[in-house]
């Protein structure tokens, strides 16, 4: 039974061909680096300046580089530098300018902090746009919820295990024996994270990924069904931030500090990993619409629970707050509900791609571009939600109820999926 299972997943995995296979096992490396790059930023940030203001700042400079790095990225391809080069540079300054951040930032730094979430998402940006263009090229509509779920099950694993491995056991050592602060933490684990970088990049060296002809990616105008899709994509976008900013701020701020991050973390990822990859294998196109919705309900139930037990201290069993219980179940509900919201929309958005493609007569990396950009406007979007509500309510009340806005918002999603996917295009 046991050999069945393994040879059935070879053979699902074997439908990837061999640029397919190599795009896979990159992107698992990067997804060992980015909770560092994106969790444990924002946490530093809070940490480093004690304003978690400035982490949603650095947020924005983040945002904006990726639209930067999206842009250069589709420059740099128009004018044939090899897409390997391009896509190596991006993983490793993606990383690099997160160390160099955590080498100079101090707490009297103030707005200048977005210079380096601008940096860091500067090269995020060059590397996700190629991930994107190229995860388009090497997978087909039947096995793109695969890929997609695949992504999503090494994103889970690495943001469990990465956390619970620097903030439960790395940083709680150098507290028991002082032979290093916080501060020196974060500098150590980033400098091991450019090594891991360097060794994706010289995997992608080694790749024959080829670089696309490009003529043209920047468009004013598209069609219905793609300024459908860029609505889509903005409430992804939107959702994005709140699950990049808003968790590890609730956990830092409500919770505790990093090492009750890692140990929520490594607790709960094992609710999800399993029925993630499990759901890439069963669901098809036409399931897409149904998971957005169950995750977008789940978000909602959360962040309902969140809302009704985080302000409440009484004790249970004189040992645990009720708070703390409600942030448990936020990060639960968050576990189950990110991964069915973005398997839904990274497989959407492939077959997007293609059939804009088609329908308009234009280069795919149009629409990778395009949605990059979207997605980022949405992210920016949600931060600006947040830090009006932070100032207009209190700190504690924003991450109160910013997740059952974050639910409600995807509600429309699964909607507007139900609606592409049943757009057709004549091969």
């Amino acid at each position: 039974m046991l050999i069945n299972i393994i040879q059935n997943e070879k053979k699902a995995f074997d439908t990837f061909d061999k640029d397919g296979k190599r795009l896979i096992i990159t992107n698992i490396l990067y997804s060992m680096v980015f909770p560092f790059i994106v969790i444990f930023s924002t946490a530093f940030v809070n940490r480093a300046t004690g304003n978690q203001v400035m982490a949603i700042v650095n947020g924005f400079g983040f945002s904006i580089g990726l639209i930067l790095g999206n842009y250069t990225n589709g420059m740099l391809l128009r004018k044939n530098i090899n897409i390997r080069y391009i896509f190596s540079t991006g993983m490793l300054l993606s990383i690099a300018s997160t160390f160099i951040m955590m080498m100079l930032v101090k707490d009297t730094i103030g707005y200048s902090i977005i210079f380096f979430g601008l940096l860091t998402g500067y090269g995020s940006g060059i590397y996700w746009s190629g991930r994107q263009y190229l995860a388009y090229l090497v997978t087909k509509e039947e096995n793109r919820n695969f890929y997609a779920s695949i992504e999503q099950f090494a994103i889970i694993f690495f943001n469990a295990l990465i956390p619970f491995l620097f903030g439960t056991l790395i940083i709680k050592y150098g507290r028991r024996t002082g032979y290093f602060d916080e501060i020196m933490a974060y500098q150590g684990m980033a400098a091991f994270m450019v090594l891991m970088i360097i060794y994706a990049v010289v995997l992608v060296l080694k790749s024959s990924f080829k670089s696309p002809d490009i003529k043209r990616f920047t468009y004013w105008k598209f069609s219905k069904m793609w300024n459908m899709h860029r609505l889509f994509v903005v409430l992804v976008g939107i959702m994005s931030s709140g699950i990049m900013f808003f968790i590890p701020l609730l956990i830092l701020n409500v919770a505790g500090d990093e090492t009750v991050l890692g140990k929520i973390e490594i607790s709960m990822a094992a609710i999800s990993v399993m029925v993630i990859y499990l759901l890439g294998r069963i669901t098809s196109a036409e399931h897409r619409a149904k998971m957005m919705m169950t995750g977008a309900i789940i978000m909602m139930l959360g962040g309902t629970v969140l809302s009704f037990t985080i302000h409440n201290n009484d004790l249970i069993f004189s040992v645990l707050k009720i708070s703390f219980l409600g942030v448990i179940f936020m990060k639960a509900s968050q576990l189950i509900s990110e991964p069915l919201i973005i398997m839904s929309y990274a497989a959407t958005n492939l077959s997007n791609i293609g059939k804009a493609s088609k329908l308009e007569n234009r280069d795919s990396y149009t629409y990778v571009f395009d949605n990059e950009i979207t997605m980022n406007i949405g992210r920016i979007i949600g931060g600006l939600v947040f830090i009006a509500i932070n100032f207009w309510v209190s700190p504690i009340g924003a991450l109160q109820f910013i997740f059952i806005i974050l639910g409600a918002i995807q509600i429309i999603s699964s909607i507007l999926v139900k609606k592409l996917t049943a757009v057709k295009v004549n091969k």
